[in-house]
């Protein structure tokens, strides 16, 4: 088991207990890592609920990533040092995700975009000053961002958007030793997941096509993200893992020729 013990983690994201975000809480805080919490308003009675037995969690604080000045204060209200940061916030209007996207307003491109993608850089930026040496930083995609997935369409773009930003900003923090890498996970289902259209489709064509013939999981995330957040990746940075069965490797299901297609 990978060792976390001393290290403080700040995880941005959590808004039920299915939320892979929480699946990383508990995965960090086996390896016995601290983990401070930032939530939207919201979520607040709900992450009161799922926190109120545990120790790991040592603070806990409202922040909408939306806007500038709420990232700022989060980061100027933490006491000491950190050494991860774990970002998984994803957001489409669901009028966005109810249309294809050729029919996207600008107005739900701004909000997409900005809180699934720019609030990454957001984060980063502000959370420079309170990072120990070579600390780590991890973001969560999908592959909806390099392949059409029905259903997804706004988040497609956001997803692209932000995994290019996970490669420009290794650059940017590489100097200072700190690391910033994304997992790919397979669709799983959570609270997010609920709003994209089709989605029991989705897991079902992923099961049956996936090397491992199996979905993923919130655990499956969980682990690989103490990975990359642990010094055993430490030669890792600017990446997108793919956490999805081998899903992504596959272009079409292995029988192929038992599916029938009408003309």
């Amino acid at each position: 088991m990978i060792d976390l013990t001393g290290k403080r983690a700040i995880v941005f994201g959590v808004a039920s207990e299915d939320s892979i975000a929480w699946a990383i809480c508990k995965w960090l805080a086996k390896a016995g890592a601290k983990i401070t919490l930032s939530y939207q308003t919201r979520f607040r009675s709900r992450l009161y609920g799922l926190t109120k037995d545990v120790d790991f969690v040592e603070n806990m604080s409202e922040c909408d990533v939306a806007y500038e000045e709420q990232v700022r204060d989060f980061f100027n209200s933490l006491e000491g040092k950190f050494d991860m940061i774990v970002h998984a916030i994803g957001y489409a209007p669901a009028s966005a995700l109810e249309k294809p996207l050729i029919y996207t307003s600008e107005a739900d491109f701004n909000t997409a975009l900005t809180i699934s993608a720019y609030s990454l850089q957001r984060i980063v930026r502000h959370s420079l000053r309170k990072l120990n040496p070579n600390s780590s930083i991890i973001t969560l995609t999908y592959l909806g961002s390099t392949r059409v997935v029905p259903g997804y369409r706004l988040m497609g773009v956001a997803k692209a958007a932000l995994e290019s930003f996970v490669r420009e900003l290794s650059n940017d923090i590489g100097t200072a030793g700190h690391r910033i890498n994304a997992i790919s996970s397979g669709p799983i289902k959570t609270l997010a997941a609920s709003h994209v259209p089709g989605f029991d489709n989705i897991l079902g064509f992923m099961k049956h096509t996936a090397p491992l013939r199996r979905n993923v999981y919130q655990d499956d995330v969980g682990k690989a993200a103490v990975f990359l957040l642990s010094d055993l990746s430490s030669g890792i940075s600017g990446q997108t893992i793919f956490v999805d069965g081998g899903f992504n490797s596959v272009a079409l299901p292995s029988d192929i020729e038992k599916v029938t297609f009408q003309d």
